[in-house]
């Protein structure tokens, strides 16, 4: 069934590569405030999968600290920047990227034989399908990794700072391409929709390049807390910033720790 998933990540992989790019300048930041966490629970090293993990950009720090790293995403333009990272990066053999659909997690990986002992989600990579879709994503994670293994969700939107500090519109700007966002948040089914306008720039002149249109799920983090529960995971911690490992509230993104039960 066809999602904005497609266009954003496959037919327009060229214009939502460059915002990834942009990420990998704060990454450094933010692994090492998971690793810190990680080692307050007795990881520090082991096997690690990166869900919807783009172009490699947690996969490859978290192997650069000593992990051996498996990302997942169903992108083939992302998968092959990511390879060319790993190399670029020299850690091509403890990093292993695959193709294949989030929600279809034990197939895609089921030519791999390993038992997890770290689960990343990061960069609001949850809402994207139904609730149901994404209670199966971590429920099939769960089985994957052993009892005690821990799950990072990070860096993720949600309800309490849609309803403290929506702003209706927005624009970035990376190099050439300016991206406006303008926003609606339905609090009442916490359903966010968002027209993407991709623009060239020329001078003083901006020149239509495409439009997206998303609809996500965002969640409350309680809501998200049951949902967790119920696939097998129990949170543990909640961050407000995994680079400063501040404290979670209503004016911050949602970090979450949880460990498999």
């Amino acid at each position: 069934m066809s999602n904005w998933t497609d266009k954003l990540f496959i037919e327009r992989s060229d214009l939502f590569l460059k915002l990834m790019n942009q990420r990998w300048l704060h990454t450094d930041e933010l692994i090492n405030g998971i690793t810190a966490v990680l080692r307050r629970y007795g990881i520090s090293s082991g096997i690690l999968l990166d869900l919807c993990c783009g172009n490699g950009r947690v996969s490859i720090h978290m192997a650069k600290k000593g992990f051996r790293a498996v990302g997942l995403d169903f992108s083939k333009t992302f998968l092959d920047d990511a390879r060319r990272r790993a190399d670029e990066h020299g850690v091509s053999k403890t990093v292993t990227f695959l193709e294949g659909d989030v929600r279809k997690l034990k197939e895609a990986l089921r030519s791999s034989s390993e038992s997890f002992d770290v689960v990343i989600n990061a960069w609001t990579s949850v809402g994207f399908f139904s609730v149901k879709d994404d209670f199966n994503v971590f429920k099939q994670a769960r089985e994957l990794s052993r009892q005690g293994a821990i799950l990072i969700i990070a860096e993720t939107m949600h309800t309490e700072f849609l309803s403290a500090k929506f702003t209706p519109t927005s624009y970035t700007e990376i190099n050439d391409i300016m991206m406006l966002k303008n926003r609606k948040y339905d609090p009442t089914t916490s359903k966010m929709n968002e027209s993407w306008i991709f623009y060239e720039k020329s001078g003083e002149n901006l020149k239509f390049i495409d439009r997206v249109e998303i609809e996500l799920h965002v969640y409350s983090p309680s809501e998200l807390t049951c949902l967790l529960r119920n696939a097998g995971w129990e949170p543990l911690a909640f961050y407000g910033s995994f680079s400063t490992l501040q404290p979670m509230s209503p004016l911050t993104s949602l970090n979450i720790v949880a460990r498999a039960r």
